[in-house]
């Protein structure tokens, strides 16, 4: 994943987070389900949207221990 795209999903609320990680896990059922009918035209599509979705929590997780962190300073 490029740089300026890690960017942008640390740019976005967290509620914008959480609707793109359904769409990815809807995406990623949509492939597994064409891969059982037929091949796919792009098997590495999974891999990057698995990818995205581990992101994505990774940064949910970091700002949720940064609001703890802060909350306990005070």
């Amino acid at each position: 994943m490029k740089r300026r795209e890690k960017e942008s999903i640390r740019n976005l609320k967290d509620d914008e987070i959480l609707s793109q990680i359904e769409g990815l896990k809807k995406t990623i059922f949509e492939i597994k389900f064409k891969r059982m009918t037929a091949p796919v035209s792009n098997p590495v599509e999974a891999r990057t949207a698995r990818r995205k979705i581990a992101l994505m929590k990774t940064i949910l997780r970091e700002r949720e221990l940064a609001k703890e962190k802060s909350a306990e300073n005070k």
